[in-house]
């Protein structure tokens, strides 16, 4: 099953709005970002849980093993099949830049689709070095 952002807000909005259960879909979000929360995600998750974006940034600030990022994340499957098409790796490597940051994960068992890349947690199949400049060039790097 793949990660889903808007999923994991209903999900978790659906267990309660305490603080408790914010802090637990911002970890899970941190997690699947590749380490931390992309700011393109607050305003999505304020309105969802009705609290004000400077709540959430402010909770974030006090939680350590929270960390906010304001790079965009880049994942690409490194799978056998996936790492095939080197194309992509060396086109995400040479846009790489303060803005975005490149990892290579482990199969994200989607071969039939590969090559496999999720940008800021959204999953795109059949990857292209054109779309990693669309994408880049949508997100103003």
């Amino acid at each position: 099953m793949n990660w889903n952002l808007a999923e994991a807000i209903t999900y978790y909005r659906s267990q309660g709005t305490d603080q408790t259960t914010l802090v637990n879909l911002l970890k899970e979000i941190q997690q699947e970002s590749g380490g931390s929360i992309p700011l393109f995600t607050l305003p999505q998750i304020a309105e969802s849980f009705g609290v004000k974006e400077n709540f959430l940034l402010a909770l974030i600030r006090r939680m350590p093993s929270l960390r906010l990022g304001d790079t965009h994340t880049l994942l690409i499957c490194a799978g056998p099949n996936c790492s095939k098409h080197r194309a992509i790796a060396e086109a995400a490597l040479k846009l790489e830049s303060k803005k975005l940051s490149v990892s290579f994960v482990p199969c994200m068992r989607l071969c039939g689709k590969g090559p496999n890349i999720k940008w800021d947690g959204k999953l795109y199949h059949q990857a292209t070095p054109q779309l990693l400049e669309k994408l880049m060039k949508e997100s103003g790097i």
